[in-house]
Order: C-alpha cells, then sequence, then structure tokens
C-alpha cells in the first residue's frame, strides 16, 4: 500500500516556510492507493468545507473523481449503512458497499477505510464512535456485503489529531478500555490518547490484519485544519473508490 502524492490545482494552507499560497500554485493531494484497485483521497483545508455539496462536487470534479461521493452525516455515534439506505445516511458514521464512491468527514477524528476484493467501508472514527465500537460495526457492517476471506482485506486509517496534540480527561477515558498503546501519561486525570492506535488495536481485534496509517496529524500538517486547536473551519473529506477498468 503506497502514499501517492499528485498535484492538484487547488490552494491548501501555505507551509510555513511558503511566501503565499495563490489560487494558481500547484498543490499535492494526499493519496493512498491500496490492493483490489481502490483509491484513497484526503482534501486540504484550502478545498474548502467539504460538507457542502458544491464545495465536495468541486474538490471531486479537480481530482477527477465521481461526483456522486455517498457521505453520511456523522452524528458521533456507531451506525453503518449501507449507501442505498437514504433515512440512515441522515444519522450514521459509516457507510458500506459494493461499487459506490464512499467519504466520511474529519477535522480531527480518523476516517477509516476497509477495501476487499468486492466490497468498500468507511467509518468516522471520533472518540465517542470509537469508544462505541464503531470498527467492529463496520467490519460487521462489510461482512454482511461479501465472503471474501478476512486476510485479503485491506484497511487504510486516515489523517487525524495525534496523541502528542490529543489531551483528554475522565469523561473520555472512562468510556472505555482503551489500549495501553493507545495512552501517553499527563498530569493527574489526564492523557494523550493515540485515536489511531486505537482503531489499529480494534482492527486486529476483529480479524483484519493489512492495515495501513497515514500518520497524518490535522493539527501539525499545516495543509490541514484541526477542530480541536483552530476551533469552527473547513471540514476535509476523506474518500474511497474502486478505480474504473
Amino acid at each position: 500500500m503506497n502514499v501517492v502524492e499528485k498535484t492538484s490545482n487547488a490552494c491548501s494552507r501555505a507551509e510555513p516556510s511558503d511566501p503565499g499560497c495563490t489560487a494558481g500554485m500547484e498543490q499535492k493531494l494526499l493519496n493512498w492507493e491500496l490492493p483490489h484497485g481502490i483509491e484513497v483521497a484526503f482534501s486540504h483545508a484550502g478545498d474548502g468545507d467539504l460538507r457542502d455539496v458544491t464545495q465536495r462536487q468541486a474538490w471531486l470534479k479537480r481530482i477527477d473523481w465521481p461526483l456522486d461521493c455517498i457521505v453520511p452525516r456523522q452524528i458521533h455515534g456507531t451506525l453503518v449503512v449501507v449507501a442505498n439506505d437514504a433515512a440512515g445516511l441522515l444519522v450514521a458514521d459509516g457507510v458500506v458497499s459494493r461499487s459506490a464512491t464512499l467519504g466520511v468527514y474529519g477535522a480531527d477524528c480518523p476516517g477509516l477505510c476497509i477495501a476487499t476484493p468486492h466490497a468498500l467501508g468507511m467509518a468516522h472514527c471520533g472518540w465517542r464512535g470509537t469508544a462505541g465500537g464503531i470498527v467492529a460495526r463496520l467490519v460487521a457492517a462489510v461482512a454482511a456485503l461479501t465472503t471474501d476471506p478476512r486476510d485479503t482485506w485491506h484497511a487504510l486509517i486516515g489523517p487525524g489529531i495525534s496523541a502528542p496534540a490529543y489531551e483528554v480527561d475522565a469523561p473520555v477515558l472512562t468510556a472505555r478500555h482503551w489500549p495501553a498503546t493507545a495512552l501517553t501519561a499527563r498530569d493527574a486525570g489526564h492523557a494523550g490518547l493515540d485515536l489511531s492506535e486505537t482503531i489499529r488495536c480494534d482492527l486486529v481485534a476483529s480479524g483484519v490484519v493489512h492495515i495501513l496509517s497515514s500518520g497524518i496529524c490535522t493539527h501539525r500538517d499545516p495543509r490541514l485544519h484541526s477542530y480541536r486547536w483552530q476551533g469552527q473551519g473547513p471540514t476535509q473529506l476523506l474518500a474511497a473508490r474502486r478505480r474504473p477498468g
């Protein structure tokens, strides 16, 4: 599984050393290629707030993807639905399909993509959803669509806030048994939480062993927006599709 850096005419937040960023500058697209012909991409803050359908379709058009990307509304829950469940999408945080282009939003919460030879699934994995078991629910929803052996499944954990930038306290720490490898001790009653590591552990517990983590922090990467550190702002999109042909 490889990270492929393509260029786009979209202008993202300038790097600290850049003299500036203009609309005509080419920017590298965050893009991953998974087995089974799956391509995954993550937008930049400069691409706009992709919760807005006009801005979302403009970004998809710039990267030459289908415009009909199916994205659940996301309410920090654990519901995973099939892509043609219009009512379910209004209250879901995950979606699965055999053929559709899928997406989930994120401004700190990592998105998770699971790809098999005949199915695709995505979930928004904030701390509430992760504590509630959304990873296992996504695995179960994908398994309901395909009999592909689990050793043919591949997962990508998208950009999200990293443990050094994500300090949590008792309400989060007591919400579940967090993996020891996902916690970094801080002051009494506080810890740094690594959501990506928790997602990885939950995938392994569900029998998914081919896992790639993007390793990209939404706070530390100047191209991206972090809700925890910057407040309201553009929400990025993690999108996945099966390449045509």
